[in-house]
């Protein structure tokens, strides 16, 4: 398993290089995702593992963003977008745990999770607690790399990438149907093949 100390001593090295080395390759999926979210000015959407902020640019004007992640490393990063002025957006940051969402329930219209829903320790924890602070009806997005059925390297390499805060390959889909999530469309982006998941809450 994926653990919380282990990812956040990763992120807190991979921070000072993760735009030059880690943003070209997610950025289509960061573009595409807040596109299918198609946020309207006067909502309120939650960003689930935000890291350095390579998102927060394409929320419209009048849009209101709580935007969160574990490592303070990573927030520091996003904090330097806000203050560069790169965001029109109304974006407020939080350092928190994703599996523990300091919200009340249905807080949000919509919510994202970007390139970090198979790092987190518990995935299926995770979800569901999105889906308690998004309101019946509203969409979740995920971007993730993820294959339904992954070959016996991808499943070698697993150990080694949960080590370095890379998360592994699981059943995505199958975790959104136990949640209860209906899956509106499934794409592929980015260079490496990561899926971009539009799901409706019940």
């Amino acid at each position: 398993m994926a653990t919380r100390k282990n990812s956040n001593i990763a992120y807190k090295i991979y921070a000072p290089v993760y735009d030059r080395v880690f943003a070209p390759t997610f950025a289509e999926g960061h573009t595409r995702m807040v596109e299918a979210l198609d946020a309207q000015p006067g909502e309120r959407v939650l960003e689930v593992g935000v890291g350095t902020g390579i998102s927060l640019r394409h929320y419209v004007a009048g849009v209101r963003v709580d935007a969160l992640d574990f490592s303070a490393a990573m927030l520091k990063k996003a904090q330097k977008r806000l203050d560069r002025g790169e965001v029109v957006a109304d974006v407020t940051l939080y350092q928190m745990d994703a599996h523990k969402l300091e919200f009340i329930d249905e807080t949000f219209d919509h919510a994202v999770v970007a390139h970090a829903i198979a790092v987190v320790a518990e995935p299926d924890v995770v979800l569901r607690e999105m889906m308690r602070v998004t309101k019946p009806g509203g969409r979740l997005v995920i971007v993730n790399h993820y294959k339904e059925e992954p070959g016996k390297l991808s499943r070698a390499w697993d150990p080694v990438r949960r080590r370095i805060g890379l998360g592994k390959n699981f059943d995505l889909l199958q975790l959104l149907q136990e949640c209860g999530l209906q899956v509106v469309s499934d794409d592929i982006v980015n260079r490496i093949k990561s899926r971009l998941i539009v799901t409706r809450l019940p």
